[in-house]
């Protein structure tokens, strides 16, 4: 079963009984049908992996200008 969190938006896929009944009882979660991330949430995934890959790349580039400035 899969149980939507309210207050996050996460969805979780359970399988123990036990878990799905407490989170049944509880009022943060809600039974919900899906197994697949929406597109939306990989693409922000994937925008989110790029920018880091981005942010790499320029700190680098900023570490080679000092240290060149530095030999200077």
């Amino acid at each position: 079963m899969w149980f939507l969190n309210q207050e996050t938006g996460c969805t979780w896929e359970v399988t123990d009984q036990e878990l799905m009944l407490r989170l049944q009882a509880s009022g943060h979660y809600e039974q919900v049908e899906g197994s697949q991330p929406d597109e939306t949430e990989q693409d922000v995934l994937q925008t989110k992996a790029q920018a880091t890959k981005s942010m790499k790349r320029t700190e680098k580039e900023q570490v080679k200008e000092v240290q060149e400035t530095a030999h200077e």
